[in-house]
């Protein structure tokens, strides 16, 4: 229930800068992303163990306010999806079984640009919120949860750089990390736990600003 009510706190607080602000076509953006995403290696909490991951993607969408030419602040959200390559040692293909995670996360992030006199803009990020992980699996042995929603706390930082095609859009590349609290997926009497994930992602953007 937490992750609803900040990101509604965040939404409150977009809508009464606009409110408060002078009327300007560039203030309001929204930003889509999409790249590569490579997770971390895990460790099982219940049996020990560890998880290794395929790379895997990353897209995502943005909406938020900037307030000048330094600061902005938004909600965001998407998905990041990895297959996972062995449990304990063992390929999952190997046995003729698979498996996958899929993270949602839903943030509100601050982000700090760096003016220059170029068309390039310099920023760096930070967010907090929630994410849903999905698990879902096929012909894993030791019944392994076939598919469940985990919802844990997450944080992200990001950094980047963009440039401006126009007054309105610009195009750019960004690095993001996202960090969770630890899972725990049950299906069938059955749980799997592990520990937070971590997620690096470069990624490609695009921003229209309105």
């Amino acid at each position: 229930m937490k992750t609803p009510i900040f990101l509604g706190v965040a939404g409150s607080t977009l809508l009464i800068a606009a409110a408060n602000a002078d009327a300007q076509s560039d203030k309001w953006y929204l930003d889509a992303n999409a790249g590569a995403a490579i997770q971390q290696d895990v460790d099982i909490k219940n049996g020990g163990g560890k998880v290794v991951f395929d790379t895997g993607f990353r897209s995502g969408l943005s909406f938020g306010y900037n307030f000048n030419d330094s600061f902005s602040a938004g909600i965001e959200t998407g998905v990041i999806g990895n297959s996972i390559n062995s449990i304990n040692g063992t390929s999952l293909s190997s046995v003729g079984s698979s498996a996958n995670i899929y993270e949602i996360p839903m943030l509100a992030n601050v982000i700090y640009k760096i003016p220059t006199k170029s068309g390039f803009t310099p920023y760096f990020g930070v967010g907090l919120g929630g994410a849903a992980t999905v698990l879902n699996s096929s012909n894993v042995p030791l019944g392994f949860p076939k598919s469940d929603t985990d919802f844990t706390f997450a944080l992200e930082g990001s950094a980047g750089l963009k440039y401006a095609l126009d007054k309105n859009m610009e195009l750019g590349v960004a690095y993001e990390f996202l960090g969770t609290t630890d899972h725990s997926w049950s299906q069938g009497g059955v749980t799997f736990k592990t520990d937070g994930t971590m997620t690096h992602a470069i990624v490609a953007t695009f921003t229209w600003k309105f």
